[in-house]
């Protein structure tokens, strides 16, 4: 494809180079980077040392996030900005950056909202609370990376609004230079370690122990980052050659890419709607392929001057700018129905705000690749007005205004405390562990919930707060006094079958005791039990729901209860199973005698997989 990139940013002759070639220039550059590798050092040693600033997150993190984020951008903006308008950039960024990092280590903040055990294990951790969180690096490493080719681009064109070119340009020169640089450091750390390795060869140690020191490694890493920045800034026709040679590359991509979009959307004429619901991952695979198509088409686009040109690239690509609008259709509509099944949590507020970006794109490409008779021009503006919304989403999503973690509780305690999450769906570990302090906040009230409706809130609120780490097992002993609490015989009026809550699960099955119900392992889990009869069977049976898992069957033999199976079925059919059970209408099928019939379809009993096999005692 034909490389039509503004001429400032592709000859070495321009004013730009020149000045950036400056030896004042290149001086200022590596001692930025110096100066953020020792600051990175200073911070490491605080961390290890446990020492302030390490001792308070809420001032650690900012100075991380700002010492990560804020050279790089002086770097890249030194020689292309007015050092007025650049230190204005700067200091903007460092309020922004230092402002995300403070609201990132509030929300994780715990420690006024936990007690006793729990408290103390969160303190233990303390040095993993100090670092920011991954969304928080990412956006704001990503938002940085828009901001700053806009500014570049902006300042490059003299106006507030860029010409599209300048956009393309400075963001793909970006791009590289960073590309570039981390390649330059992990070629820098392999170089360095075989040297190492050569040394010590020969019984000489010191640069394998060097390479091991915190004070060389980061200062000498952030350095040589710097100067490949530098580098690649000063040579501005290697990073278009570059540019040109993978966007050609990239480009043959789309039509394959256009053709098996279009088959998927044909096939799903012949298919019907409801195999892409039943993968309960429809929407990550629609917005992911919406990404991808926004990629390619954007590689074939490039700068906007070449595919209006030639007819054929041209025609491709308004037919692949239709797509987009297609499957985010399809993602909001897949996102929508799980929505208002089960309310919002942490990942489906990501994927709405995703659907939202990815939205705006299908719907200003389609735009373009309708005007037939004009150029593609609103595809360009579509670029640029889905990058300031990026942006807008970022701030957003790292601030209180649309914090994943505090929509997600906000959407899903009203449905607790109104009781239409069954006790079965309340994920205890996300609230505790997952949404931050927004989730314990939840808990704490869930633990004045009222009168006997609230009494399984309580439970399961305090035995959450009571955990000491994501993963520690539910499978605690579960007194007779607690199991009897989580068990409802149905229907109504119904009572427990002799011994089944006295029943020690721990001990009558060991080996399978981590597939029993969760109603049976964990204090306010509450299950359905019903008593069921079975054909040729004096003894009854047991099947009981907790409203997640699939339903167990259970019989008791002359040493007590154990659990003969489960049913692996879907939510409907379970609902079909416990509507016949309370009406005592369970249909059999034999043989075998425990496999059920739903609805004319065998649903087969599942045996626990770690049921130990008995065999005969050896004869003597």
């Amino acid at each position: 494809m034909p490389d039509t990139a503004p001429r400032l940013f592709d000859q070495d002759s321009s004013d730009t180079v020149r000045s950036s070639a400056s030896s004042g220039i290149t001086a200022a550059r590596l001692v930025i980077g110096l100066v953020q590798g020792l600051v990175l050092f200073v911070l490491y040693q605080s961390w290890t040392a446990g020492s302030w600033p390490a001792q308070s997150p809420m001032v650690f993190r900012p100075l991380l996030m700002m010492a990560l984020f804020v050279p790089p951008v002086i770097i890249t903006g030194l020689a292309h900005i007015t050092l007025r308008k650049l230190a204005l950039w700067t200091a903007l960024l460092i309020a922004l950056t230092a402002l995300i990092g403070l609201y990132d280590a509030w929300r994780s903040d715990l420690g006024t909202l936990l007690d006793a055990e729990a408290l103390s294990a969160w303190r233990d951790q303390q040095k993993t609370h100090l670092s920011p969180s991954a969304l928080a690096l990412l956006l704001v490493a990503a938002g940085l990376f828009i901001g700053q080719a806009m500014v570049l681009a902006a300042n490059a064109d003299g106006r507030v609004i860029a010409r599209y070119q300048s956009y393309f340009a400075l963001a793909w020169k970006l791009a590289l230079q960073i590309a570039l640089a981390l390649l330059f450091n992990l070629m820098l750390w392999l170089v360095l370690s075989t040297g190492a390795a050569l040394f010590n060869l020969v019984k000489l140690g010191f640069l394998q122990q060097l390479l091991g020191k915190p004070w060389f490694n980061i200062p000498v890493f952030a350095l040589a980052f710097a100067s490949a920045l530098h580098l690649t800034d000063v040579r501005p026709a290697i990073i278009a050659g570059v540019r040109k040679l993978l966007l050609t590359v990239l480009s043959w991509l789309l039509p394959l890419c256009t053709v098996i979009v279009v088959g998927f959307l044909g096939s799903l004429a012949v298919t019907g709607l409801e195999p892409l619901w039943q993968t309960r991952h429809a929407s990550a695979v629609l917005l992911g392929t919406c990404a991808m198509l926004v990629v390619l088409i954007n590689v074939l686009y490039q700068d906007g001057l070449a595919p209006e040109s030639r007819r054929l690239v041209n025609a491709l690509l308004r037919l692949a700018c239709l797509l987009p609008l297609p499957l985010a259709a399809l993602g909001i509509y897949a996102l929508w129905l799980r929505v208002a099944q089960y309310g919002w949590t942490v990942d489906r507020i990501t994927a709405a705000l995703s659907m939202l970006v990815a939205a705006l794109y299908a719907i200003g490409y389609a735009m373009a690749a309708v005007r037939r008779h004009q150029p593609m021009t609103l595809l360009a503006q579509t670029n640029v007005f889905a990058s300031l919304a990026i942006l807008a989403i970022f701030v957003a999503v790292l601030s209180p205004l649309a914090d994943p973690a505090r929509i997600a509780v906000a959407d899903q305690l009203p449905r607790l405390l109104a009781g239409k999450t069954a006790s079965g769906d309340f994920d205890a570990r996300f609230w505790r562990f997952d949404s931050e302090r927004y989730g314990v906040q939840a808990l704490r009230t869930l633990e004045q919930s009222p009168g006997e409706q609230g009494q399984w809130l309580r439970q399961a609120a305090q035995q959450a707060l009571r955990r000491t780490h994501k993963w520690e097992s539910d499978t605690v002993a579960v007194a007779a006094a607690d199991l009897k609490g989580n068990l409802r015989a149905q229907p109504s009026g119904s009572v427990l079958p002799p011994g089944f809550a006295a029943t020690d699960w721990k001990k009558r099955q060991p080996a399978g005791f981590y597939e029993l119900p969760a109603c049976l392992r964990q204090r306010g889990v509450m299950c359905d039990l019903y008593t069921v009869h079975l054909p040729e069977q004096a003894h009854p049976y047991v099947l009981l729901f907790d409203e997640r898992g699939a339903p167990s069957l259970f019989f008791s033999d002359q040493d007590g209860w154990r659990m003969v199976g489960h049913f692996d079925v879907a939510p409907s059919c379970r609902q079909l199973i416990r509507q016949a059970a309370a009406k005592g209408m369970l249909m059999w099928q034999r043989p075998p005698p425990h496999d059920l019939l739903v609805g004319g379809v065998q649903v087969p009993l599942v045996q626990p997989r770690h049921q130990a096999v008995e065999c005969p005692s050896p004869t003597p």
